[in-house]
Protein backbone atom coordinates (compact mmCIF):
# COMPACT_ATOMS: atom_id res chain seq x y z
CA UNK A 1 0.00 0.00 0.00
CA UNK A 2 2.92 2.23 0.57
CA UNK A 3 4.65 1.87 -2.76
CA UNK A 4 1.10 2.61 -4.52
CA UNK A 5 0.29 5.63 -2.59
CA UNK A 6 4.76 6.49 -3.01
CA UNK A 7 3.98 5.72 -6.57
CA UNK A 8 0.84 8.25 -7.14
CA UNK A 9 2.27 11.33 -5.22
CA UNK A 10 5.04 11.42 -7.64
CA UNK A 11 3.02 11.32 -10.17
CA UNK A 12 0.32 13.59 -9.07
CA UNK A 13 2.45 15.96 -7.18
CA UNK A 14 -0.13 18.59 -4.55
CA UNK A 15 -1.00 20.93 -6.76
CA UNK A 16 -0.28 19.21 -10.39
CA UNK A 17 -3.34 19.64 -13.39
CA UNK A 18 -4.82 16.88 -14.39
CA UNK A 19 -7.89 16.19 -17.33
CA UNK A 20 -10.48 13.51 -17.49
CA UNK A 21 -12.37 14.15 -20.62
CA UNK A 22 -13.20 17.58 -21.46
CA UNK A 23 -12.37 18.73 -17.96
CA UNK A 24 -9.52 19.87 -16.02
CA UNK A 25 -8.97 20.26 -12.24
CA UNK A 26 -5.91 20.88 -9.54
CA UNK A 27 -4.60 17.67 -7.42
CA UNK A 28 -5.05 19.19 -3.78
CA UNK A 29 -5.04 15.69 -2.43
CA UNK A 30 -3.38 11.97 -2.70
CA UNK A 31 -3.98 8.99 -0.38
CA UNK A 32 -6.78 6.49 1.32
CA UNK A 33 -10.00 7.58 2.09
CA UNK A 34 -12.54 6.58 4.68
CA UNK A 35 -14.50 3.51 3.86
CA UNK A 36 -12.39 3.40 0.71
CA UNK A 37 -9.64 1.05 -0.35
CA UNK A 38 -6.67 1.77 -2.42
CA UNK A 39 -5.34 5.97 -3.18
CA UNK A 40 -7.64 8.24 -4.50
CA UNK A 41 -6.88 11.81 -5.97
CA UNK A 42 -8.68 14.64 -4.40
CA UNK A 43 -9.10 16.89 -7.13
CA UNK A 44 -10.55 20.83 -7.43
CA UNK A 45 -12.00 21.26 -10.59
CA UNK A 46 -12.01 24.05 -12.95
CA UNK A 47 -15.69 24.03 -13.51
CA UNK A 48 -17.15 23.66 -9.79
CA UNK A 49 -20.19 21.98 -11.68
CA UNK A 50 -18.46 19.10 -12.05
CA UNK A 51 -17.72 18.52 -8.53
CA UNK A 52 -20.03 16.97 -5.29
CA UNK A 53 -18.18 18.67 -2.18
CA UNK A 54 -15.77 20.78 -1.23
CA UNK A 55 -13.10 18.70 -0.13
CA UNK A 56 -14.95 17.24 3.12
CA UNK A 57 -16.29 13.72 2.97
CA UNK A 58 -18.17 12.21 5.90
CA UNK A 59 -17.10 15.24 8.30
CA UNK A 60 -13.49 14.52 7.28
CA UNK A 61 -11.85 17.80 5.80
CA UNK A 62 -9.05 16.11 2.93
CA UNK A 63 -8.59 19.43 1.30
CA UNK A 64 -10.21 22.80 0.87
CA UNK A 65 -12.06 24.27 -2.27
CA UNK A 66 -12.75 27.99 -2.99
CA UNK A 67 -16.50 26.76 -4.21
CA UNK A 68 -18.42 24.31 -2.29
CA UNK A 69 -19.11 22.00 -4.88
CA UNK A 70 -15.87 22.29 -6.87
CA UNK A 71 -14.40 18.90 -5.13
CA UNK A 72 -14.49 15.28 -6.17
CA UNK A 73 -12.47 12.18 -5.52
CA UNK A 74 -11.45 9.95 -8.50
CA UNK A 75 -9.13 6.86 -9.32
CA UNK A 76 -5.36 7.86 -10.58
CA UNK A 77 -6.85 5.69 -13.29
CA UNK A 78 -9.04 7.84 -14.35
CA UNK A 79 -6.57 10.48 -15.27
CA UNK A 80 -5.76 10.73 -19.02
CA UNK A 81 -2.61 10.59 -20.60
CA UNK A 82 0.18 13.46 -20.01
CA UNK A 83 2.50 14.38 -23.26
CA UNK A 84 5.59 17.00 -23.43
CA UNK A 85 5.84 19.28 -25.09
CA UNK A 86 8.18 17.81 -27.62
CA UNK A 87 5.75 14.88 -28.30
CA UNK A 88 2.47 16.85 -28.39
CA UNK A 89 4.41 19.31 -31.48
CA UNK A 90 5.41 16.08 -32.95
CA UNK A 91 1.95 15.06 -32.70
CA UNK A 92 0.66 17.83 -34.24
CA UNK A 93 3.30 18.93 -36.82
CA UNK A 94 4.73 15.99 -38.00
CA UNK A 95 1.90 13.89 -38.47
CA UNK A 96 1.04 15.55 -41.74
CA UNK A 97 -2.03 13.12 -43.64
CA UNK A 98 -4.46 15.20 -45.05
CA UNK A 99 -6.55 14.63 -41.87
CA UNK A 100 -4.00 15.55 -39.07
CA UNK A 101 -2.58 18.88 -41.08
CA UNK A 102 -2.94 21.46 -38.60
CA UNK A 103 -5.89 23.44 -39.15
CA UNK A 104 -4.53 27.09 -38.18
CA UNK A 105 -1.98 26.84 -41.54
CA UNK A 106 -4.63 25.31 -43.83
CA UNK A 107 -6.78 28.42 -42.84
CA UNK A 108 -3.68 31.17 -43.27
CA UNK A 109 -2.91 29.43 -46.23
CA UNK A 110 -6.99 29.35 -47.53
CA UNK A 111 -6.91 32.95 -46.83
CA UNK A 112 -3.59 34.02 -48.69
CA UNK A 113 -4.44 31.87 -51.52
CA UNK A 114 -8.25 32.93 -51.38
CA UNK A 115 -9.13 29.40 -51.71
CA UNK A 116 -11.85 26.85 -49.91
CA UNK A 117 -9.81 23.83 -51.16
CA UNK A 118 -6.01 22.62 -52.19
CA UNK A 119 -5.07 20.32 -54.31
CA UNK A 120 -3.42 17.00 -52.62
CA UNK A 121 0.14 18.24 -54.07
CA UNK A 122 -0.53 21.67 -52.28
CA UNK A 123 -1.45 20.23 -49.31
CA UNK A 124 1.58 18.01 -49.08
CA UNK A 125 3.77 20.98 -49.36
CA UNK A 126 2.30 22.77 -46.45
CA UNK A 127 2.56 19.93 -44.32
CA UNK A 128 6.91 19.69 -45.74
CA UNK A 129 6.98 22.84 -43.92
CA UNK A 130 5.47 21.86 -40.88
CA UNK A 131 7.63 18.66 -40.52
CA UNK A 132 10.85 20.84 -40.32
CA UNK A 133 11.22 21.57 -36.97
CA UNK A 134 14.45 23.81 -37.54
CA UNK A 135 11.90 26.09 -39.87
CA UNK A 136 8.69 26.66 -37.44
CA UNK A 137 8.72 30.52 -36.35
CA UNK A 138 5.05 29.34 -34.52
CA UNK A 139 3.43 26.72 -32.83
CA UNK A 140 0.68 26.51 -31.13
CA UNK A 141 0.09 22.74 -28.91
CA UNK A 142 -3.24 24.49 -26.87
CA UNK A 143 -5.62 22.45 -25.27
CA UNK A 144 -3.07 19.63 -24.93
CA UNK A 145 -2.37 17.41 -22.14
CA UNK A 146 1.31 18.82 -21.81
CA UNK A 147 3.03 18.98 -18.17
CA UNK A 148 6.74 18.89 -18.99
CA UNK A 149 8.35 19.80 -21.93
CA UNK A 150 10.81 16.73 -23.07
CA UNK A 151 13.82 17.80 -25.58
CA UNK A 152 13.38 20.77 -27.63
CA UNK A 153 17.15 20.98 -29.39
CA UNK A 154 15.60 21.03 -32.49
CA UNK A 155 13.09 24.41 -31.95
CA UNK A 156 15.88 26.39 -33.21
CA UNK A 157 13.94 29.04 -35.19
CA UNK A 158 11.02 29.58 -32.60
CA UNK A 159 9.55 32.90 -32.01
CA UNK A 160 6.07 32.34 -30.66
CA UNK A 161 4.60 29.65 -28.54
CA UNK A 162 1.51 28.78 -27.55
CA UNK A 163 0.86 26.67 -24.37
CA UNK A 164 -2.63 28.12 -23.74
CA UNK A 165 -5.17 25.59 -21.51
CA UNK A 166 -2.52 22.83 -20.91
CA UNK A 167 -1.37 20.72 -17.69
CA UNK A 168 1.35 22.69 -17.06
CA UNK A 169 1.46 23.85 -12.98
CA UNK A 170 4.27 25.36 -11.66
CA UNK A 171 7.20 28.21 -13.52
CA UNK A 172 10.05 25.58 -13.15
CA UNK A 173 8.65 23.50 -15.87
CA UNK A 174 7.88 26.98 -17.99
CA UNK A 175 11.54 27.91 -17.39
CA UNK A 176 12.58 24.20 -18.25
CA UNK A 177 10.91 25.49 -21.67
CA UNK A 178 12.00 28.85 -22.56
CA UNK A 179 15.77 27.91 -21.25
CA UNK A 180 15.60 25.28 -24.30
CA UNK A 181 14.56 27.67 -26.69
CA UNK A 182 16.22 30.38 -26.88
CA UNK A 183 15.05 32.35 -30.01
CA UNK A 184 11.59 32.17 -28.10
CA UNK A 185 10.13 35.84 -27.62
CA UNK A 186 6.35 35.24 -27.42
CA UNK A 187 4.88 33.05 -24.75
CA UNK A 188 0.74 32.30 -24.96
CA UNK A 189 0.15 30.87 -20.78
CA UNK A 190 -3.57 31.30 -21.00
CA UNK A 191 -6.15 29.55 -18.88
CA UNK A 192 -2.81 27.78 -17.19
CA UNK A 193 -3.42 28.00 -13.05
CA UNK A 194 0.67 28.05 -12.29
CA UNK A 195 2.00 27.58 -8.73
CA UNK A 196 3.85 31.08 -7.59
CA UNK A 197 7.45 30.59 -6.98
CA UNK A 198 9.06 30.36 -3.80
CA UNK A 199 11.38 33.58 -3.66
CA UNK A 200 14.11 31.33 -3.30
CA UNK A 201 13.44 29.71 -6.54
CA UNK A 202 13.02 33.14 -8.60
CA UNK A 203 16.87 34.00 -8.82
CA UNK A 204 17.34 30.72 -10.12
CA UNK A 205 14.70 30.54 -12.87
CA UNK A 206 14.99 34.26 -14.19
CA UNK A 207 17.95 33.77 -16.48
CA UNK A 208 15.72 31.63 -18.70
CA UNK A 209 13.60 34.27 -19.06
CA UNK A 210 15.50 37.10 -20.35
CA UNK A 211 14.85 36.91 -24.12
CA UNK A 212 10.90 36.91 -24.13
CA UNK A 213 9.28 39.70 -25.44
CA UNK A 214 5.80 39.50 -24.61
CA UNK A 215 3.74 36.77 -22.24
CA UNK A 216 0.17 36.50 -22.36
CA UNK A 217 -1.37 35.13 -18.66
CA UNK A 218 -5.08 35.78 -19.82
CA UNK A 219 -7.61 33.97 -17.09
CA UNK A 220 -4.92 32.20 -14.88
CA UNK A 221 -6.61 33.24 -11.79
CA UNK A 222 -3.96 35.88 -10.62
CA UNK A 223 -4.97 38.81 -8.51
CA UNK A 224 -1.99 41.82 -8.55
CA UNK A 225 -0.13 40.41 -5.97
CA UNK A 226 0.18 37.28 -7.72
CA UNK A 227 1.47 39.28 -10.57
CA UNK A 228 3.89 41.38 -8.95
CA UNK A 229 5.41 38.61 -7.43
CA UNK A 230 6.05 36.30 -10.60
CA UNK A 231 6.88 39.40 -12.52
CA UNK A 232 10.27 39.06 -10.75
CA UNK A 233 10.81 36.36 -12.88
CA UNK A 234 10.55 38.30 -15.78
CA UNK A 235 12.19 42.20 -15.25
CA UNK A 236 13.01 42.62 -19.08
CA UNK A 237 9.55 42.10 -20.16
CA UNK A 238 7.95 44.61 -22.68
CA UNK A 239 4.28 43.13 -23.55
CA UNK A 240 2.15 41.77 -20.39
CA UNK A 241 -1.67 40.47 -21.39
CA UNK A 242 -3.44 40.15 -17.80
CA UNK A 243 -7.05 40.15 -19.30
CA UNK A 244 -9.97 37.91 -17.47
CA UNK A 245 -7.97 37.94 -14.46
CA UNK A 246 -9.85 38.51 -11.10
CA UNK A 247 -7.47 41.89 -10.38
CA UNK A 248 -9.46 44.98 -8.35
CA UNK A 249 -6.89 46.54 -6.67
CA UNK A 250 -3.56 47.66 -8.54
CA UNK A 251 -0.70 49.16 -6.21
CA UNK A 252 2.39 50.87 -6.91
CA UNK A 253 5.41 49.21 -9.09
CA UNK A 254 8.96 48.84 -7.96
CA UNK A 255 10.13 49.66 -11.48
CA UNK A 256 14.15 48.77 -10.10
CA UNK A 257 12.92 45.60 -9.58
CA UNK A 258 10.38 44.52 -12.14
CA UNK A 259 8.94 46.40 -15.25
CA UNK A 260 12.17 48.04 -16.71
CA UNK A 261 11.01 48.13 -20.08
CA UNK A 262 7.60 47.34 -20.18
CA UNK A 263 5.44 49.13 -22.94
CA UNK A 264 2.28 47.50 -23.15
CA UNK A 265 0.17 46.07 -20.68
CA UNK A 266 -3.45 44.42 -20.77
CA UNK A 267 -5.81 44.85 -18.18
CA UNK A 268 -9.19 44.21 -19.93
CA UNK A 269 -11.59 42.29 -18.70
CA UNK A 270 -10.75 42.42 -15.18
CA UNK A 271 -12.59 43.62 -12.46
CA UNK A 272 -11.12 47.50 -12.25
CA UNK A 273 -13.63 50.08 -11.44
CA UNK A 274 -11.78 52.65 -10.56
CA UNK A 275 -10.14 54.75 -11.68
CA UNK A 276 -7.85 55.53 -9.24
CA UNK A 277 -6.23 52.25 -9.12
CA UNK A 278 -5.11 52.86 -13.35
CA UNK A 279 -3.11 56.05 -11.65
CA UNK A 280 -1.12 54.06 -9.80
CA UNK A 281 1.10 52.67 -12.59
CA UNK A 282 1.32 55.80 -13.41
CA UNK A 283 5.11 55.59 -12.29
CA UNK A 284 6.17 52.74 -15.37
CA UNK A 285 7.55 55.69 -16.77
CA UNK A 286 8.06 52.94 -20.61
CA UNK A 287 4.76 51.85 -20.46
CA UNK A 288 3.12 53.05 -24.17
CA UNK A 289 0.16 51.43 -24.68
CA UNK A 290 -2.47 50.50 -21.84
CA UNK A 291 -5.66 48.35 -22.51
CA UNK A 292 -8.22 48.84 -19.57
CA UNK A 293 -11.70 47.91 -21.72
CA UNK A 294 -14.80 46.00 -20.91
CA UNK A 295 -14.01 47.29 -17.52
CA UNK A 296 -16.86 49.13 -15.18
CA UNK A 297 -14.61 51.69 -15.01
CA UNK A 298 -17.83 55.16 -14.57
CA UNK A 299 -15.34 58.01 -14.44
CA UNK A 300 -11.63 59.42 -15.11
CA UNK A 301 -10.22 61.28 -12.43
CA UNK A 302 -6.12 62.01 -12.61
CA UNK A 303 -4.42 63.92 -10.22
CA UNK A 304 -4.72 67.87 -10.14
CA UNK A 305 -2.50 69.80 -12.06
CA UNK A 306 -2.43 73.54 -13.47
CA UNK A 307 -4.21 74.00 -17.20
CA UNK A 308 -1.68 74.96 -18.56
CA UNK A 309 0.93 71.70 -17.56
CA UNK A 310 0.95 68.12 -18.22
CA UNK A 311 1.35 65.31 -15.04
CA UNK A 312 4.72 63.82 -14.30
CA UNK A 313 2.69 60.51 -14.71
CA UNK A 314 2.54 58.03 -17.37
CA UNK A 315 5.59 60.22 -18.99
CA UNK A 316 4.96 57.91 -21.95
CA UNK A 317 1.70 56.82 -22.57
CA UNK A 318 0.55 57.44 -25.96
CA UNK A 319 -2.38 54.86 -26.21
CA UNK A 320 -5.13 53.62 -24.29
CA UNK A 321 -8.29 51.99 -24.65
CA UNK A 322 -11.72 52.41 -22.67
CA UNK A 323 -13.95 50.89 -25.33
CA UNK A 324 -16.92 49.40 -23.11
CA UNK A 325 -16.67 51.26 -19.66
CA UNK A 326 -19.45 53.12 -18.67
CA UNK A 327 -17.78 56.17 -18.33
CA UNK A 328 -20.81 58.89 -17.92
CA UNK A 329 -19.67 61.96 -18.62
CA UNK A 330 -17.09 62.37 -21.82
CA UNK A 331 -16.30 66.18 -21.23
CA UNK A 332 -14.64 65.50 -18.01
CA UNK A 333 -13.35 62.52 -18.88
CA UNK A 334 -11.34 64.41 -22.00
CA UNK A 335 -10.68 67.12 -20.41
CA UNK A 336 -8.68 64.70 -17.39
CA UNK A 337 -6.91 63.15 -19.89
CA UNK A 338 -5.65 65.77 -21.66
CA UNK A 339 -3.47 66.21 -18.79
CA UNK A 340 -1.63 62.94 -19.86
CA UNK A 341 1.69 64.06 -21.56
CA UNK A 342 2.11 62.03 -25.08
CA UNK A 343 -1.34 61.04 -25.16
CA UNK A 344 -2.06 60.89 -28.68
CA UNK A 345 -4.36 57.70 -29.26
CA UNK A 346 -7.59 56.99 -27.53
CA UNK A 347 -10.12 54.27 -28.10
CA UNK A 348 -13.57 54.47 -26.58
CA UNK A 349 -17.29 53.84 -27.02
CA UNK A 350 -19.96 56.65 -27.15
CA UNK A 351 -22.14 57.44 -23.78
CA UNK A 352 -25.60 55.48 -24.63
CA UNK A 353 -26.59 59.16 -24.85
CA UNK A 354 -23.62 60.53 -27.16
CA UNK A 355 -23.29 60.06 -30.66
CA UNK A 356 -19.75 58.84 -31.95
CA UNK A 357 -19.85 62.51 -33.95
CA UNK A 358 -20.59 63.97 -30.73
CA UNK A 359 -17.97 62.06 -28.51
CA UNK A 360 -15.51 63.07 -31.53
CA UNK A 361 -16.08 66.33 -31.77
CA UNK A 362 -15.71 66.49 -27.61
CA UNK A 363 -12.45 64.49 -27.59
CA UNK A 364 -10.29 65.90 -30.46
CA UNK A 365 -11.38 69.61 -29.19
CA UNK A 366 -10.60 68.73 -25.36
CA UNK A 367 -7.41 66.67 -25.65
CA UNK A 368 -4.81 68.75 -27.68
CA UNK A 369 -1.75 66.16 -28.59
CA UNK A 370 -4.56 63.70 -30.02
CA UNK A 371 -4.29 61.98 -33.44
CA UNK A 372 -6.23 58.84 -33.61
CA UNK A 373 -9.60 58.21 -32.10
CA UNK A 374 -11.00 54.37 -32.75
CA UNK A 375 -8.00 53.75 -34.61
CA UNK A 376 -8.88 56.34 -37.02
CA UNK A 377 -6.71 59.09 -38.22
CA UNK A 378 -8.17 63.00 -37.56
CA UNK A 379 -8.16 64.96 -40.35
CA UNK A 380 -7.02 68.17 -40.45
CA UNK A 381 -10.04 69.75 -41.05
CA UNK A 382 -12.20 68.13 -39.12
CA UNK A 383 -9.84 69.03 -35.99
CA UNK A 384 -10.88 72.67 -37.03
CA UNK A 385 -14.13 71.70 -37.13
CA UNK A 386 -14.38 70.20 -33.81
CA UNK A 387 -12.10 72.90 -31.85
CA UNK A 388 -14.32 75.65 -33.47
CA UNK A 389 -17.43 74.01 -32.19
CA UNK A 390 -15.97 74.36 -28.70
CA UNK A 391 -14.68 77.51 -29.29
CA UNK A 392 -18.21 78.51 -29.68
CA UNK A 393 -20.34 76.68 -27.25
CA UNK A 394 -18.02 77.89 -23.82
CA UNK A 395 -18.28 81.06 -25.99
CA UNK A 396 -20.07 82.67 -23.05
CA UNK A 397 -19.47 80.69 -20.29
CA UNK A 398 -15.81 82.15 -20.84
CA UNK A 399 -16.84 85.67 -20.87
CA UNK A 400 -18.51 85.21 -17.69
CA UNK A 401 -15.92 83.78 -16.24
CA UNK A 402 -13.53 86.36 -17.60
CA UNK A 403 -14.72 88.61 -14.86
CA UNK A 404 -12.03 87.76 -12.35
CA UNK A 405 -8.81 86.39 -12.26
CA UNK A 406 -9.96 83.11 -9.85
CA UNK A 407 -13.39 82.57 -11.98
CA UNK A 408 -11.31 82.46 -15.33
CA UNK A 409 -8.28 79.98 -13.72
CA UNK A 410 -11.05 77.61 -12.84
CA UNK A 411 -12.75 77.54 -16.01
CA UNK A 412 -9.10 76.83 -17.08
CA UNK A 413 -9.02 73.84 -14.98
CA UNK A 414 -12.61 72.45 -16.23
CA UNK A 415 -11.60 73.52 -19.65
CA UNK A 416 -8.24 72.66 -20.44
CA UNK A 417 -7.81 73.39 -23.79
CA UNK A 418 -10.02 76.39 -24.22
CA UNK A 419 -7.33 78.67 -23.44
CA UNK A 420 -5.31 77.45 -26.54
CA UNK A 421 -8.53 77.80 -28.75
CA UNK A 422 -8.86 81.42 -27.47
CA UNK A 423 -5.01 81.85 -28.69
CA UNK A 424 -5.72 80.06 -31.80
CA UNK A 425 -9.60 81.35 -32.96
CA UNK A 426 -9.34 84.48 -30.96
CA UNK A 427 -11.61 85.93 -28.30
CA UNK A 428 -15.15 84.59 -27.78
CA UNK A 429 -16.64 87.77 -26.77
CA UNK A 430 -17.67 88.76 -30.46
CA UNK A 431 -19.45 86.02 -30.30
CA UNK A 432 -21.34 86.05 -27.47
CA UNK A 433 -24.25 88.10 -28.95
CA UNK A 434 -24.81 85.99 -31.71
CA UNK A 435 -25.05 83.16 -29.07
CA UNK A 436 -27.69 85.31 -27.05
CA UNK A 437 -29.69 86.58 -29.94
CA UNK A 438 -33.27 85.40 -30.19
CA UNK A 439 -33.50 82.88 -33.27
CA UNK A 440 -35.58 83.55 -35.71
CA UNK A 441 -37.19 79.94 -37.33
CA UNK A 442 -35.24 80.88 -40.68
CA UNK A 443 -31.72 81.90 -41.58
CA UNK A 444 -30.59 83.41 -44.35
CA UNK A 445 -27.68 81.68 -46.21
CA UNK A 446 -25.33 82.76 -48.90
CA UNK A 447 -24.99 79.75 -50.70
CA UNK A 448 -21.83 79.61 -53.28
CA UNK A 449 -21.14 77.51 -56.41
CA UNK A 450 -17.77 76.82 -55.92
CA UNK A 451 -17.02 75.76 -59.50
CA UNK A 452 -18.87 78.94 -61.36
CA UNK A 453 -18.69 81.02 -58.72
CA UNK A 454 -22.53 82.38 -58.68
CA UNK A 455 -23.40 83.12 -55.24
CA UNK A 456 -27.41 82.07 -54.41
CA UNK A 457 -29.01 84.17 -50.99
CA UNK A 458 -31.76 81.95 -49.36
CA UNK A 459 -33.86 81.42 -46.69
CA UNK A 460 -34.20 78.45 -44.92
CA UNK A 461 -35.96 76.63 -41.78
CA UNK A 462 -33.04 76.67 -38.93
CA UNK A 463 -33.86 72.53 -38.62
CA UNK A 464 -33.62 72.05 -42.22
CA UNK A 465 -31.34 69.00 -42.39
CA UNK A 466 -28.14 69.06 -44.10
CA UNK A 467 -29.32 66.22 -46.57
CA UNK A 468 -32.33 68.43 -47.92
CA UNK A 469 -30.12 71.13 -48.20
CA UNK A 470 -28.09 69.01 -50.59
CA UNK A 471 -31.29 68.46 -52.45
CA UNK A 472 -32.41 72.42 -53.06
CA UNK A 473 -28.59 73.17 -53.75
CA UNK A 474 -28.50 70.15 -56.45
CA UNK A 475 -32.46 71.22 -58.09
CA UNK A 476 -30.84 75.03 -57.77
CA UNK A 477 -27.51 74.75 -59.58
CA UNK A 478 -29.32 72.07 -61.83
CA UNK A 479 -26.48 69.47 -60.71
CA UNK A 480 -26.44 65.99 -61.65
CA UNK A 481 -28.08 63.84 -58.60
CA UNK A 482 -25.82 60.80 -59.30
CA UNK A 483 -23.02 63.06 -57.54
CA UNK A 484 -24.26 64.82 -54.26
CA UNK A 485 -22.17 67.98 -53.71
CA UNK A 486 -20.26 67.76 -50.48
CA UNK A 487 -20.97 71.60 -48.21
CA UNK A 488 -19.26 72.84 -45.70
CA UNK A 489 -19.84 76.87 -44.21
CA UNK A 490 -17.51 79.77 -43.57
CA UNK A 491 -19.16 81.67 -40.41
CA UNK A 492 -19.45 85.65 -41.34
CA UNK A 493 -17.25 86.33 -38.52
CA UNK A 494 -14.33 84.52 -39.16
CA UNK A 495 -14.46 83.40 -42.66
CA UNK A 496 -10.75 81.56 -42.40
CA UNK A 497 -12.94 78.98 -40.27
CA UNK A 498 -14.26 76.08 -42.99
CA UNK A 499 -16.08 73.39 -41.26
CA UNK A 500 -17.77 70.42 -43.05
CA UNK A 501 -21.27 69.59 -43.02
CA UNK A 502 -20.03 65.77 -43.43
CA UNK A 503 -23.29 64.56 -41.24
CA UNK A 504 -25.61 64.90 -43.52
CA UNK A 505 -28.71 63.52 -40.75
CA UNK A 506 -28.10 66.60 -38.76
CA UNK A 507 -29.95 69.91 -38.79
CA UNK A 508 -27.95 73.37 -39.91
CA UNK A 509 -29.24 74.31 -36.07
CA UNK A 510 -26.44 71.31 -34.97
CA UNK A 511 -23.73 73.27 -36.99
CA UNK A 512 -24.87 76.32 -35.35
CA UNK A 513 -25.16 78.17 -38.61
CA UNK A 514 -26.08 81.34 -38.37
CA UNK A 515 -27.70 84.38 -40.86
CA UNK A 516 -25.42 85.04 -43.66
CA UNK A 517 -23.30 82.37 -43.02
CA UNK A 518 -21.95 80.88 -46.48
CA UNK A 519 -22.24 77.73 -47.83
CA UNK A 520 -19.70 76.34 -50.21
CA UNK A 521 -20.53 73.87 -52.53
CA UNK A 522 -18.08 71.47 -53.84
CA UNK A 523 -18.43 68.26 -56.17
Amino acid sequence: MVGIIDEAQIKFPIGSRIKIGNNCGTVKYVGEVIGQTGTWLGIEWDDFNRGKHSGCVQNKHYFQTQHPTAGSFVRPAKVGPFETLEQAARERYLGYTSHSLDQNLIREAQQSLNASLFEIVGMEKIARKQSKFEELTDISVDDSPINSPGCLKDFTSLTTLNLSRTLIWNWETVADIVAQISTLRNLNLSSNYLQLPRNEQINDLEPAFRNLKHINLRNCGLNWVDVLHVAKLWPQIQSLSLQENPISELSEVNCKNIFKNLRELDLHCTKLVDFKQICKLGNITTLRCLNIMNNAIEEIKLPDCESNEKLNIFLELENINLFNNPIWNEADAFNELDKLPKLRQLSKTPHLKSSFDEMFSKAVSMIMNLDVLNKVKIDPKERRGAEYDTWKKYAVEWVQASKSNETLHEFYKKHRSYEILIKKYGSAAAFIPIVNAKKSNLIKLRIENKKTGEMWEKKVPRVITVQTLQGLIVKHFNLELLNMPHISYADTKYPDLVVQLDNISKTLDFYSIQDNDKIIVNW
